[in-house]
């Protein structure tokens, strides 16, 4: 947005909600991923599978997990795939957007510096412990060429000694000043 004038954002946020890609009903099994969670433990005690859960139909096809992979057809994001993945009883509850960098058509260090390369990835975590995380390769320390990825933290709560607010405090807040921004 070139302002961050509620009506504006609100403007922007639609432009980018009407730029996905359509997704034709024979693709969906190429773009996404659908499933439900089965038995295990949490925290060492035992769980049942969602079909074994208290007034759950045994035979119930309703997901518990869906993953999502969309496009968003517009001259910033052209050709970059976006991730969705939501689901309960995931070992974590975290709400994230990852960026990962294309790789270069050519790498500067020799094949035999690279044992575990991972593309670059920027991760800027919403919630919980907002905050922002990159991870790129680096060189190890010492006459050989050795990379690996390593990672730099960035999180509100370690840089700014204040109180985080929950996350509807702030959304109730700007509804009591007016604001429309969120």
């Amino acid at each position: 947005p070139v302002s961050f004038d509620a009506d504006e954002i609100r403007n922007k946020k639609l432009d980018v909600l009407k730029a996905i890609r359509h997704i034709a009903p024979n693709d969906i099994p190429e773009v996404s991923a659908r499933g439900q969670y089965g038995a295990g433990e949490i925290d060492n005690e035992a769980v049942v599978a969602y079909r074994s859960e208290q007034g759950v139909a045994p035979g119930s096809p309703i997901e518990t997990y869906v993953a999502l992979k969309l496009f968003v057809d517009n001259w910033r994001w052209q050709g970059v795939p976006f991730y969705l993945r939501t689901g309960k009883r995931l070992p974590n509850r975290v709400s994230e957007a990852f960026i990962q960098f294309r790789p270069v058509p050519h790498r500067s260090f020799p094949a035999s510096a690279v044992a575990d390369w991972q593309p670059n990835r920027l991760a800027l975590r919403i919630q919980p412990d907002e905050g922002i995380l990159l991870r790129f390769q680096a060189k190890q320390p010492g006459p050989e060429i050795t990379l690996d990825p390593v990672k730099m933290h960035f999180y509100y709560k370690d840089a700014f000694d204040v109180p985080q607010p929950e996350a509807y405090e702030t959304l109730l807040l700007d509804v009591l000043k007016g604001d429309q921004t969120l």
